[in-house]
């Protein structure tokens, strides 16, 4: 037979020929049907945009006119009696009005004559300074300021409100601000109906507000003075995002000059970036939809038009309109929605019906190919089998069942290698066999260099608590402990490096190179002592001595890979590092910790858990101090490894007092150690702490004072 490198299977051309003829025939049809919902659904999504428009433009009328109504009629009030406004009780009506209008920020009262001025501001718990001196009082809800010469001569008053009529403060300055050269105030003193400012960021609260002012004056146009209200754009912000469409959906406004006057995140419209806060430019706003948007307008795009925006360049609808000239300015409304809102859920079904239709069509060629599969489906066990062995996937069970004995007899061995690998591996770190199996590389004597975080665990007391006990017994608990033990690290990605008596070593990014190995170490360091508390626990119930371990964590570059003989090697880890992540282990013990870590470590998750300073320390062998500290939980509120707000309290007080006792601060930290002292997490650093300070009050050291605490003994 001449050679031929195309040969195929009967079973396999019949499955082919059918997939031929019928896959095209389905795809034609999807795409059409996906391409006519598409279109439908675009449609749906324009209509959709057009009246979310019209309910933003009503909704900024909802949120204008009824201020409009209150600062005329204000006026009007002003006008009748040009004195009523100037009493304190006549002002109860801001009250009543910031009370009915949410929206409501400020309302304000200017007037010509002598630009005496009347306001009444809402305030809250997060407004900063406000008046002349220094931050409200707490309680603060309200504040009336009243600039007049009622006292004799021309005064800027602040009286602080939690309610109209409860004054919690007040203060007095001299008056230094005109009303009557205001922008609002002019706006009003030129327009017969009610003026509506630019957007701006209200200085007392700093969050936006627009103005609405009206003037006051008599029957043959003297002017009296003016009437402001300040609308807030947080709660127009908050109507904005009622009215987006899908969860990626933007709705804005801005104004001819491409200021940004509000968008549908309240959060984004304050710019602080330059020192005074202020309303964004559209080039710069912090949403990249929303600049991407103006720009291409800008550019000629139109006032509807489809293109991709964001970070992700997904395609969004965008549509313009501009808000009615009755508003007194010239802002326009933009709604952008992106395309997969509308037309995802389409592609979604057409998935759907693929995968549907794709097990059919298989279902349809396995029915062709069952005969046939029938003597060769424990060969593709085998296959699959074997395929599974070369990346060390042992765990699963294997059984063939043939009748063919070749085939039986294959399978077996198969089983035998499998479980002969499997014993392997419980000698050897599971990840170095798997590349050497897959790469076929490895046995060599040898290694690199590379970081690692390197982990050492310890038994406190367990050569005592075990010289009573049978050696059975012994072997029993530590085969237990080591279980459990070895189980969390291997969970985290470490690889256990050796057992050492009662003592663990593991390590990080290696033989797999790992980039979060320090966040996968100290994740395991916590489960492994959330393990030893379970441990202790039963211990305890069976009336057996606990086993309390303590633990040292660091990272440093180290020697990893192959030491030994050719024919007895090892895989571990070699160099300072490893030997100082042991005596950290061992400096548990002085200061009475569970986790202690270094200060490598620590900058490199720093953000991520929650430590405790505890020394700046010279471990034995050492020359220059390091810095130790505990690890105590992560900052994550989902991990289970989560703190309590008590433990946070707890730490920030140490840092505090640490801070103090390395500032030479003793006295000032005294004070703050020894409350600490009866904390049980932390009872033992502190009363360590507290003899330092008591020792050096009493004795106190010269100017060239170590900090570090020098250990003679590993």
């Amino acid at each position: 037979m001449p050679h031929s490198f195309y040969r195929i299977r009967l079973r396999v051309g019949i499955a082919l020929a059918f997939l031929l003829t019928t896959v095209p025939l389905i795809g034609v049809m999807l795409t059409y049907l996906y391409l006519e919902n598409s279109r439908s659904a675009l449609e749906v999504a324009s209509q959709s945009i057009e009246r979310t428009t019209q309910d933003i433009v009503e909704d900024l009328h909802g949120l204008v006119s009824p201020v409009a109504r209150v600062a005329e009629a204000t006026a009007m009030f002003g006008r009748i009696d040009r004195y009523g406004l100037r009493r304190i009780e006549s002002l109860r009506y801001f009250s009543d009005a910031l009370a009915a209008l949410p929206q409501l920020a400020s309302i304000y009262v200017g007037f010509a004559g002598d630009g005496a001025f009347f306001q009444l501001i809402r305030l809250n718990r997060e407004t900063g300074r406000f008046g002349p001196a220094s931050p409200p009082p707490a309680e603060t809800r309200l504040a009336l300021r009243m600039q007049d010469a009622s006292s004799g001569s021309f005064a800027d008053s602040y009286l602080y409100l939690r309610s109209w009529g409860q004054v919690v403060g007040a203060e007095r300055v001299v008056a230094a601000e005109d009303p009557r050269v205001q922008p609002w105030f002019e706006a009003a003193t030129v327009r017969s109906a009610a003026a509506l400012s630019d957007g701006f960021v209200l200085p007392a609260t700093e969050r936006p507000v627009v103005t609405v002012s009206y003037r006051m004056a008599t029957d043959e146009g003297v002017p009296i003075g003016a009437v402001g209200a300040d609308v807030s754009l947080d709660a127009l912000a908050n109507r904005l995002d009622a009215k987006r469409i899908g969860a990626a959906g933007v709705i804005f406004v801005v104004d001819a000059a491409g200021q940004v006057i509000c968008h549908n995140r309240a959060d984004l419209l304050v710019d602080r970036s330059g020192g005074k806060p202020a309303l964004h430019m559209a080039a710069s706003f912090p949403d990249p939809v929303l600049a991407g948007a103006v720009a291409l307008r800008d550019q000629g795009a139109g006032s509807r038009f489809i293109a991709p925006l964001g970070p992700d360049g997904k395609d969004y609808i965008i549509k313009f309109a501009p808000l009615p000239s009755d508003m007194g300015r010239d802002w326009t409304v933009g709604v952008a929605v992106e395309v997969d809102e509308f037309v995802g859920a389409i592609r979604g079904a057409t998935v759907r019906i693929m995968a549907i239709g794709s097990a059919l069509l298989a279902a349809s060629v396995l029915l062709l190919l069952w005969l046939s599969h029938r003597l060769t489906r424990p060969m593709q066990q085998i296959v699959a089998e074997t395929n599974r062995i070369r990346h060390f996937e042992l765990d699963n069970d294997f059984h063939v069942r043939s009748r063919v004995r070749e085939v039986a007899e294959l399978a077996g061995a198969v089983e035998a290698m499998k479980g002969g690998l499997r014993r392997f591996g419980a000698y050897v770190p599971k990840a170095l066999v798997r590349d050497i199996i897959v790469t076929g590389d490895g046995g060599e004597l040898g290694g690199e260099t590379r970081p690692l975080s390197i982990l050492f665990t310890d038994i406190a007391g367990f050569t005592a608590t075990s010289e009573t006990m049978p050696p059975q017994q012994v072997l029993d608990r530590l085969t237990t402990y080591f279980q459990q033990m070895t189980g969390c690290i291997h969970d985290h990605g470490g690889t256990v490096d050796k057992f050492i008596g009662d003592a663990i070593m593991a390590f990080w990014n290696a033989p797999r190179t790992d980039p979060d190995h320090a966040e996968r170490a100290c994740l395991a360091a916590l489960g492994c002592l959330a393990v030893n508390r379970r441990i202790n626990e039963e211990c305890t119930a069976a009336g057996t001595p606990p086993m309390p371990t303590r633990f040292g964590l660091h990272m440093g570059e180290v020697v990893v890979g192959n030491v030994g003989s050719s024919d007895r090697m090892q895989y571990t880890a070699l160099g300072s590092h490893v030997n100082l992540a042991s005596r950290i282990e061992g400096l548990n013990k002085a200061y009475g910790t569970s986790i202690l870590v270094t200060e490598t470590v620590e900058r490199a998750v720093r953000g991520r858990f929650l430590f405790r300073p505890v020394d700046l320390a010279v471990p034995s062998g050492l020359s220059a101090p390091i810095e130790l500290f505990e690890l105590v939980g992560a900052l994550d509120p989902r991990s289970p490894f989560a703190c309590s707000p008590e433990t946070h309290d707890l730490c920030r007080q140490w840092h505090v007092a640490v801070a103090l006792y390395r500032g030479r601060r003793w006295s000032a930290a005294l004070e703050l150690l020894r409350p600490l002292a009866d904390a049980a997490e932390i009872s033992a650093l502190a009363r360590i702490y507290i003899a330092r300070c008591e020792r050096l009050i009493a004795d106190p050291p010269g100017d060239g004072w170590d900090a570090a605490e020098h250990f003679k003994t590993k």
